[in-house]
Parts: C-alpha cells; sequence; structure tokens
C-alpha cells in the first residue's frame, strides 16, 4: 500500500492539523512520513527556526513509532511540493483543505489546489471541524463507471487489505429531467412513463456495484454495495458516509483544463467541504474509459 507518506506544512497550527491524520494513516499501513516546510528563500536564520520545528514533531512523531524525516526547501510551495513527491517516491499527500465556502481555490487554498491539480499521486484532504480519524474500518468509495472511478477503486481496496477496513461502494443515479411535453408529443409516447428510465438507470447501477462488489468479496474483502437515484449526488455521498461511519472517502476528480472548478469537479467540491471523514482525491486525466476501468478493478481485486 502507502510507502512514504509527505506532509507539507507551512508553520501554523492550522497546517498542523493534518499531523494526527498522517501519523494514522502511516501507523494502519506501515508508511514513512516526510514533513516538508517550503520557504520563499533561503535566509539561515528563517531556515534554521524551520528545521528545528520539522525536527521536534518528527521527535514526537517517532516517539509513536513513525519513521519521520524532515524536509526543509527554497521557493515557490507548489513546485517545491511537486518536486519532493518525486525526490522522497512519496505516493500519498496529506493536507488541510481552508474549509471556506466558495471557490474550489477558497476551500482548498491556492498551494492545495495547486498540489491536488498536478500531483500524480492521491491527495488526503481533511476540512477543519471534520471527525478525528484514529483509525481506519470504513472506507467509502464513490463510483460513477469512469476510469478514475475504477482507479479510486483500486486505491480503496488497497487500503483495505492493509487495514482489514470494510468497503461500502455506492453509484448514485439522478433521476432524468422530465420535460414538459405539447399534446402532439404526449399523443406520441401513448402509455410510454418517462420515469421507466429511472428505474431502468437505478436497476442498471445497482447490477454494476453488485458486481464488483463480488469480485472484490472473491478478494478476501468485505464489502457492501448501494445504488441510489437521488437529485444531489455530493449530498447522497455525504449521507451514505455518515449512515456507514466512513472514517475515509475515496474517490477520483477530473483533470481538465479551464477554471479550478472545471476540473476538480463541482461534486469532488461539495464532498470536500462538507463531508464527515477525510477525503481521498485521485485526479485523473481522460483516457481510455474500458482499458483504464477494466485496469483499476482487476489491480483492486488482485491485490
Amino acid at each position: 500500500m502507502f510507502t512514504k507518506i509527505l506532509v507539507p506544512l507551512d508553520g501554523t497550527p492550522q497546517s498542523n492539523a493534518a499531523l494526527p491524520l498522517a501519523r494514522t494513516v502511516a501507523g494502519a499501513t506501515g508508511a514513512a512520513i516526510a514533513l516538508l516546510r517550503v520557504l520563499p528563500n533561503g535566509e539561515p536564520s528563517a531556515v534554521a527556526a524551520a528545521r528545528h520545528q520539522l525536527e521536534k514533531i518528527a521527535l514526537e512523531l517517532s516517539n509513536d513509532g513513525a519513521r519521520v524525516t524532515p524536509v526543509v526547501s527554497m521557493g515557490d510551495a507548489v513546485p517545491q511540493i511537486l518536486e519532493e513527491i518525486r525526490t522522497q517516491a512519496a505516493d500519498l499527500i496529506v493536507m488541510r483543505t481552508h474549509g471556506r465556502v466558495g471557490v474550489p481555490r477558497a476551500v482548498l487554498g491556492s498551494v492545495t489546489e495547486g498540489v491536488l491539480r498536478e500531483s500524480a499521486v492521491p491527495v488526503l484532504l481533511m476540512r477543519p471541524g471534520g471527525r478525528p480519524i484514529t483509525h481506519i474500518r470504513s472506507l467509502l468509495v464513490p463510483l460513477d463507471g469512469s476510469p478514475g472511478g475504477a482507479v479510486a477503486l483500486g486505491i480503496g481496496a488497497g487500503l483495505a487489505h492493509a487495514t482489514g477496513a470494510a468497503i461500502t461502494l455506492l453509484r448514485v443515479t439522478e433521476p432524468m429531467p422530465i420535460p414538459e411535453y405539447t399534446p402532439i408529443e404526449r399523443a406520441a409516447f401513448h402509455d410510454f412513463d418517462p420515469a421507466a428510465l429511472d428505474l431502468y438507470a437505478d436497476t442498471s447501477a445497482h447490477d454494476y456495484v453488485d458486481d464488483i462488489a463480488a469480485r472484490l468479496r472473491s478478494a478476501g474483502l468485505t464489502v457492501e454495495g448501494h445504488a441510489r437515484l437521488a437529485s444531489h449526488v455530493a449530498t447522497e455521498i455525504m449521507t451514505v458516509a455518515n449512515e456507514t461511519s466512513a472514517d475515509l472517502i475515496v474517490m477520483s476528480t477530473h483533470a481538465l483544463t479551464g477554471t479550478a472548478r472545471v476540473w476538480f469537479g463541482s461534486i469532488a467540491d461539495a464532498v470536500v467541504r462538507g463531508a464527515p471523514c477525510p477525503v481521498v482525491l485521485l485526479h485523473r486525466a481522460e483516457v481510455d474509459m474500458d482499458a483504464e476501468s477494466e485496469a483499476g478493478l482487476a489491480t483492486a481485486v488482485s491485490r
């Protein structure tokens, strides 16, 4: 599973709030931790103070059995964090969001947003006021049929194998909008009920989730599958997270060009802002859906 967790810190108590979560994940997966402080310049006194602070935190974490490396670098935050991902061979980043409402940049902060947009490894985000996570026993993995969703499932399955956590799979289908028909259009439909489309979509969603759940159970995992018909996907994800007492939500987000909300995705945005637990986000580019989906599911089953 995860072997190295990178935790970017900025010297504030707010960013330090991500440390207990990183320690929990490291303890559950056996991963080492790299603490990173990025300074805008190399002024000796600032570097010495930052290094002293990180070494103090590292010592505290080490007393709990974690393997911790403090790192201080100079430059712009996002490029330096991305560089340390490569240097440290990190396979997970843990960061805290700002928790403010509004556009994703305000919610995440510009540094977190930039890291999520550019990082090839998952980013674990926790918001202020979220439930503290001291163990990982329950995972929620929303599925949308996309390649990114399948790869996120692979991460969830890996965590479940490493921690013994149960997985809840969730597929939320939005109801079909029912347009206003003219009398002539209604006559053309005769006995056709547009609501039958929702029933068909809901049935297909159940079949999809049940198939994946069965394949994961065959790999020895504890899995439940749910399919819901709901107008607000993010709200339903958060509802199920509460119902299942999820410790982590694992989901993907899109990597498209344009404004932050376009690539971040309104669903992921809303879940990060309102979820009762931290959210693991995997940023995926658009790829061959059939090949990537099958590869992600095969990885999940074979772990």
